[in-house]
């Protein structure tokens, strides 16, 4: 028969956790960073979101970071006599195939009671499941930012308008740059094929080929059932929607906001995580509760603004 002994301050139910693997001893006081493969292995799967694998993923080392994006412009070849060295207009300029990141920080909160660990007590993987849920809340979280962040000041009146104002992201860089094309539309009254095609025509004729369009998935199967309305039928009706328009690629996510449609190449959204991520983990006895906090930065850029065309 073991006996166990408790250290000063600890109590029973800490080793209700401990018993699960979801704490280790050092755990019951305050946590620390997550292991350099810890991280790599959270990165990685952040960035393994079926959208954010078909943009420019960066692993930021500081917290700014000066990026270049050239493989989306087309055209670049030059001829430069011998004897004689290029001139401004023979150079790539990097003011308009660049952008700079400036990664800002935020933080995840997160609870689990000792009722919870008692209940889950003999799932033994439990802390698989747990720390899985909250990679993917991270995840998630950090996609809907990409598309719906409108600022990077982190004020509002309540949670979901400080949320949006955490990081600006895609859309509103488009909004804010000058030399993005922007187009209003109207898809309600004027249709969804004549709205995608006045997006397309503002685009740069330099990567109109390789742009894609990005839809909330809702107003693509609006413009599907569109074109699709002449024709009736069960298989028209049940059958795969229509993703593309003219030949481009029609990418929907559903944290895309509804009316709202960008025309680029994947590849010019960009999205930087910095590699330093924090997980700290620790048992909080008057609580009665393991309490989460995870911190991390990142930003989001346009890398050639005016490659990208917003419609709204």
């Amino acid at each position: 028969m073991s006996i166990i002994t408790l250290k000063s301050g600890q109590r029973m139910h800490d080793f209700v956790a401990l018993a699960k693997g979801l704490i280790e001893p050092e755990d019951l006081r305050n946590g620390g960073g997550l292991k350099p493969q810890e991280a790599a292995k959270l990165i990685t799967m952040l960035f393994a979101d079926p959208f954010l694998k078909k943009v420019t993923t960066i692993r930021m080392r500081r917290l700014t970071r000066d990026v270049d994006v050239m493989d989306i412009a087309r055209r670049q070849l030059v001829r430069v006599p011998q004897g004689q060295e290029p001139d401004n207009g023979d150079l790539t300029g990097a003011n308009e195939f660049g952008c700079k990141l400036v990664a800002l920080d935020a933080q995840l909160f997160a609870s689990l009671t000792l009722d919870f660990l008692r209940e889950n007590k003999d799932n033994p993987n439990l802390q698989k499941e747990v720390e899985a849920g909250f990679n993917t809340r991270l995840g998630n979280d950090i996609v809907d930012l990409g598309f719906n962040g409108v600022a990077d000041d982190g004020t509002g009146a309540d949670r979901a308008a400080r949320f949006i104002r955490l990081n600006k992201g895609w859309l509103q860089i488009m909004r804010d740059a000058a030399n993005t094309p922007k187009v209003g539309i109207d898809p309600a009254t004027n249709g969804w094929v004549f709205s995608l095609k006045a997006i397309m025509e503002a685009s740069d004729d330099r990567v109109r080929a390789t742009s894609s369009f990005i839809m909330n998935e809702a107003d693509a199967d609006a413009y599907g059932e569109e074109i699709n309305a002449p024709v009736t039928g069960h298989e028209v009706q049940s059958g795969s929607p229509a993703r593309r328009f003219r030949g481009k690629n029609i990418e929907t996510h559903p944290m895309m906001p509804q009316g709202a449609v960008a025309f680029t190449p994947l590849k010019n959204l960009v999205y930087g995580l910095h590699t330093d991520i924090r997980r700290d983990r620790s048992y909080h006895q008057r609580k009665r509760a393991l309490e989460y906090t995870f911190d991390m930065a990142f930003d989001f850029e346009v890398a050639v603004k005016q490659f990208a065309v917003l419609g709204e």
